[in-house]
């Protein structure tokens, strides 16, 4: 039997809106705050807009129905992770993931104040496509004292999840936000909302969200990068060939990351064994803040660029004689946020293979910015090995 056709499979690609469920008071007793939905989806967009990284990618503001956002992020070349099958990167869905469950812990308290991302987990159900632009939402489950608990799902296609999300935010408190912080937000909200009175809270309505059966742009190309993809995963021998890839990938581009020069032999040309520690770097960008006020790296720019480090760590296992050819998908990623990466330093970022199955593989991915021994963020995630023969 064909299981995607069973009811169970079908179940798993239907999605409901998160803006439709009944938030609980209980966990979530100042959903919405001083501001009206209309008010808080003008304050988001000033938000979103004011981080240098989703104002450079044009995320939007589809609707607000406190404690749940929806927001769009446009289809565009630089999205790109796999160049042969052209599809989205991972880490982009990461940075949309969290930008979500972000603005969504904004409408879930008293008054706004700056909460930092202590961990997300994602979990990866398919790849995004080449052309079609991503659409997300995110809600707050829970506000404490000290946390904010929220969850997202993101997806292109109508019933067609790419993947779901769970973030926790440490609440930071009046005392730490800083000074103007909230009131400008506040003011910014009501007066461009108090303008714009016309403003529908129904827009995204034209973003379906029921099942569909279309998937055959998916198989169509997925068979049309799999020769290209297996001389791509064959040709990841060499320190230069690793930095070419780099170059090549839109989005690795787009955030800066690259490799470290090497210290030791071998030289950028002579093969490198998998075992051979590879030291990967992504500079200092100013498109790559998430908060400006410190400035700090977008925590979702900092997953992306260790999701690829990850990926490439896998790809050269399976690049070398003897080796069958073979693909790494992800299937789950979870960073743990340690402490605050400056904007303005360059981040490192090394790999850990713990352990590689015949189907399986899990790495264990560690950043830091001045020093080893004062990381920046830990990640774990594993990731299936696609064949490609045939």
């Amino acid at each position: 039997m064909d299981v995607s056709t069973t009811p169970l499979a079908e179940a798993a690609d239907t999605h409901q809106s998160l803006l439709t469920l009944v938030v609980n008071l209980r966990d979530v007793p100042c959903a919405g705050g001083e501001l009206e939905d209309v008010a808080w989806q003008h304050a988001l967009s000033r938000f979103v807009a004011f981080i240098p990284h989703t104002q450079r990618l044009g995320v939007t503001v589809e609707t607000v129905k406190a404690p749940a956002v929806r927001m769009q992020l446009p289809w565009q070349p630089a999205l790109i992770g796999d160049p042969h099958r052209r599809l989205v990167h991972g880490g982009v869905l990461t940075m949309f993931a969290d930008t979500l469950c972000g603005s969504a812990v904004l409408t879930g308290l008293p008054m706004p104040e700056v909460c930092p991302t202590l961990d997300l987990r994602l979990d990866h159900y398919r790849p995004g496509i080449e052309g079609l632009p991503l659409y997300g939402e995110a809600r707050v489950l829970r506000v404490t004292e000290s946390m904010v608990f929220t969850e997202a799902q993101i997806w292109q296609q109508p019933g067609r999840l790419l993947c779901r999300a769970i973030g926790n935010f440490v609440r930071l408190g009046e005392r730490n936000t800083p000074s103007g912080f909230a009131e400008a937000l506040l003011a910014a909200a009501k007066m461009t909302a108090a303008s714009s009175s016309a403003v529908s809270t129904g827009a995204a309505a034209h973003i379906p969200l029921g099942e569909t059966t279309s998937t055959a742009s998916d198989v169509e190309q997925n068979a049309r990068g799999l020769l290209s993809a297996r001389r791509f995963v064959e040709e990841q021998r060499t320190h230069a060939q690793l930095a070419a890839l780099l170059a090549s990938l839109p989005y690795a581009k787009a955030i800066g990351l690259g490799l470290c020069a090497l210290e030791e032999a071998p030289t950028a040309d002579a093969e490198l064994p998998p075992e051979h520690a590879v030291r990967y770097e992504m500079a200092a960008m100013p498109d790559n803040v998430g908060n400006p006020l410190l400035p700090a790296v977008h925590g979702g720019v900092l997953a992306a660029a260790m999701e690829t480090a990850a990926t490439l760590e896998v790809l050269r296992r399976y690049s070398h004689a003897g080796q069958e050819a073979r693909l790494p998908k992800l299937i789950d990623f979870s960073i743990d946020y340690l402490a605050t990466a400056r904007g303005d330093s360059a981040t490192c970022i090394e790999c850990e293979v713990i352990r590689a199955g015949r189907r399986m593989v899990n790495v264990r991915v560690s950043a830091w910015q001045r020093s080893l021994g004062r990381l920046v963020a830990s990640a774990r995630m594993h990731f299936v090995l696609e064949s490609l023969e045939g």
